[in-house]
């Protein structure tokens, strides 16, 4: 089931998602637009997302699922999740960044529709690119 996130979520998220900041993310729980939503099984926080609502944009900054519940369509419902927000708030489109490598988050994002539209060279700390992509909502 995919809620909204909370405080007594942090803990949970930060054991899914190793790259993100525990400040950051009780940060982005105060941001009037940020969104974050996690995805719950048996009381277990399996996965989350985060997004921010920027005028009639929706960007998609982070989805990650528990490696134990990987393969079950969970960061597909996340993604959808964000869609149907953009869908049902009237945005224009929703952005994306994906590395270049991330070969499962890139095919799972084309057959959501999402469209590359540039490559950001070096965008990532190690060096490697990062994929802009983007779903049309409104044409």
């Amino acid at each position: 089931m995919i809620l909204p996130m909370s405080e007594a979520d942090v803990a949970a998220v930060l054991a899914i998602d190793p790259d993100v900041r525990e400040g950051q993310l009780r940060e982005e729980l105060t941001r009037a637009w940020a969104r974050l939503r996690v995805d719950r099984a048996g009381g277990d926080v399996l996965g989350y997302v985060l997004f921010w609502h920027v005028t009639d944009e929706i960007h998609l900054l982070n989805v990650a699922v528990d490696p134990r519940a990987r393969r079950q369509g969970r960061g597909r419902a996340l993604v959808e999740e964000v869609v149907g927000y953009a869908r049902a708030n009237a945005a224009a489109k929703v952005l994306l960044e994906v590395r270049r490598s991330n070969e499962p988050a890139l095919a799972l994002y084309r057959s959501l529709g999402f469209e590359e539209i540039n490559v950001r060279r070096r965008y990532y700390d190690d060096g490697e690119d990062a994929i802009e992509m983007m779903l049309a909502l409104i044409r």
